[in-house]
């Protein structure tokens, strides 16, 4: 038995086309049975932790249609046909905080919610950034938030930030880069 061996995709079923993505369903064969699994087909993404200084990033407080509440998060965004991880951060750092990047640091790709989701999250660190002026879609409504390290960490802590992508880049960066880099205990 080969733990790798991938079920065979039967047929395909579109059930919904929005304006980001599609819901299909798919029917697939593994061996001696078969299955069926509702899939949304989303875009690749990226997100962004911006940082200021040593002691300070910047998030956004964003209205979210689904949830119909604000919520912190760092900077994020669908990738366009043909846009690089690298471009597509860029383009929405500017787009929603009005910073443009000097280095941006590959954190690496994750996937959010691989049981019904095909999305592919892209995540950066972005230091040495330079105001340019945001640049907001139509649909966005964004308000940048200065934070302190400590700050972003408290906010985790107690459940202010709900946005596990955000969370993740936060913890990442506390854990892997700010201590490292400023001599943190």
């Amino acid at each position: 038995m080969d733990p790798d061996e991938k079920p065979r995709v039967l047929y395909e079923e579109e059930l919904f086309k929005g304006i980001r993505f599609r819901v299909v369903r798919r029917k697939y064969q593994y061996r001696d049975r078969s299955f069926e699994r509702d899939i949304v087909l989303f875009p690749p993404s990226v997100i962004i932790l911006p940082v200021l200084s040593s002691q300070k990033l910047l998030l956004i407080k964003q209205y979210r249609a689904p949830i119909d509440d604000y919520i912190y998060e760092a900077p994020a965004g669908v990738m366009e046909p043909g846009e690089s991880p690298r471009e597509a951060a860029k383009r929405e750092l500017i787009e929603e905080t009005g910073y443009t990047p000097n280095e941006l640091i590959d954190v690496g790709e994750y996937y959010p919610v691989p049981g019904y989701s095909t999305e592919k999250m892209h995540l950066f660190i972005a230091r040495g950034l330079e105001y340019v002026g945001m640049k907001p879609e139509p649909y966005e409504i964004i308000k940048p938030v200065v934070v302190t390290v400590d700050q972003a960490v408290e906010m985790v802590k107690n459940n202010e930030i709900k946005d596990l992508k955000t969370v993740f880049l936060v913890l990442f960066y506390v854990h892997y880069m700010w201590k490292k880099d400023f001599g943190e205990d």
